[in-house]
């Protein structure tokens, strides 16, 4: 057949824009929409991204380090980035260069997103199996100014530096599951915030500072199912605060030392404890010459308040006799302490206030859940005492319906002073690797 004869099919017009439209865009460059990005950490040795403009967490030696992923984090214009860091001690050995302190590739691990709108999170395998190590010779994570961070699943140790030697924040950041210990600083030896701090879930222990072993914040402030112990300075063992607001929710201060003021804490900013217990605290550790006030609560300024809360066997110089607060406290709920000499009360005052045997009480230690509680021993006045037209609530007047632990709330007829619930079953299944 001739060719010429063939039968030629009609084409539309309509089809003949369309089939126009798909050859075009053919040759236009194509545009993805920006996705969130995850790297997945391979080796504990702390070495520098080779490229931080091709998107591929890569160091010299062929690795995905932790710094290598924070660095391309810090360089990828996406919403977000989730950086997995496997078991392992991760110890940085990178010296700080020169005056840069906020440089990503020398000395502490910098969330520094060139993105301020991206959130950024590092999530371990569990606190005592992803181990983030300073080395004493630097501070371990810096959160820069417009950062969006989560640090999860892992102990931070072993930082020392002037201002938050676990950890520097000066953004938006949660800790959650993890732990902050061993660390040496000037303001917060633990956790220094200027920035939003949410921390969930965690111990922050045995951190060393001048103010504020613990953490030492500034900015506004939640501790929620956390337990701050250990921790020594010269003013805050546990805590210094003049944030705006700071918020303790089901969370124990518990045997931290101030060589004078606040061995629990040190408060001159606007303050709330809700169901919290802060118990054998002390004051005046170093007995020298300074003195000192405030074994578990010192308030220096600013306003604090307590709701549902237990302080007892706070003391100065360690010895026998109570010194569980010192300043104006106001005062809901039913709280209960040692001993009230050297507090004032505002709000319904005298009402609010009760006081508590210390021989009611148990010792620090691991008694179920993320991290160590003081249990209520049988026969405690902290048992079932809670008001019941008030019940056991947040910041938010939301109903605390489980205790520190994650177990339920309340147990029985009425909740519980303080962060442990007397009797009370577990129904929060929690992940492996925390305090135990």
């Amino acid at each position: 057949m001739n060719p010429r004869n063939r039968e030629i099919p009609v084409i539309s017009r309509p089809l003949l824009v369309a089939l126009a439209c798909v050859a075009l865009a053919n040759l236009l460059p194509v545009r993805h929409a920006r996705a969130d990005v995850a790297f997945v950490v391979d080796s504990t040795v702390d070495r520098i991204d080779d490229n931080t403009a091709d998107g591929i967490c890569h160091t010299s030696a062929g690795t995905c380090s932790l710094r290598a992923a924070i660095m391309q984090a810090n360089h990828l214009d996406v919403p977000a980035v989730r950086i997995e860091v496997p078991a392992g001690t991760y110890t940085i050995t990178i010296p700080r260069g020169g005056a840069d302190f906020d440089a990503e590739d020398t000395g502490d691990l910098d969330l520094a997103p060139l993105n301020g709108n991206q959130n950024v999170s590092v999530r371990g395998a569990g606190a005592a199996l992803t181990i983030i190590d300073g080395n004493h010779t630097e501070r371990v994570f810096f959160v820069d100014v417009g950062a969006r961070a989560t640090l999860a699943n892992m102990t931070i140790r072993n930082g020392t530096t002037l201002s938050g030697a676990g950890i520097s924040n000066f953004a938006a950041l949660t800790l959650a599951d993890s732990i902050v210990e061993d660390n040496l600083g000037f303001d917060g030896g633990g956790i220094y915030s200027s920035g939003t701090l949410n921390v969930v879930r965690s111990t922050i222990r045995s951190n060393i500072a001048t103010k504020g072993g613990g953490l030492y914040l500034t900015g506004a402030s939640a501790l929620r199912g956390s337990t701050v112990h250990s921790n020594g300075a010269d003013d805050g063992g546990g805590i210094y605060s003049s944030s705006q607001p700071l918020y303790l929710v089901n969370s124990t201060l518990s045997t931290n030392t101030a060589n004078t003021n606040g061995g629990g804490i040190y408060s001159a900013g606007s303050t709330y404890f809700y169901n919290a217990s802060v118990i054998n605290n002390d004051a005046d550790h170093d007995r020298d010459q300074n003195g000192g006030i405030g074994g578990g609560v010192y308030v220096a300024a600013g306003t604090f308040g307590i709701s549902n809360t237990l302080i007892v066997q706070n003391t100065i110089l360690d010895a026998p006799i109570d010194d569980d607060c010192n300043g104006f406290l106001v005062a809901f709920g039913w709280n209960l302490f040692g001993e009230t000499d050297g507090c004032a009360f505002g709000g319904i005052g005298a009402a609010a206030v009760g006081l508590v045997s210390a021989a009611t009480i148990g010792p620090l230690q691991d008694n179920g859940g993320p991290a160590w509680t003081h249990a209520l021993l049988a026969g405690s006045e902290a048992i079932d005492t809670v008001f019941a037209a008030d019940g056991c609530y947040d910041q938010n007047l939301a109903p605390l319906t489980i205790d520190q632990r994650g177990a339920q709330r309340p147990a029985g007829a009425r909740c519980d002073v303080g962060a442990y619930e007397y009797n009370a079953i577990f129904e929060t299944l929690f992940e492996d690797g925390f305090e135990r």
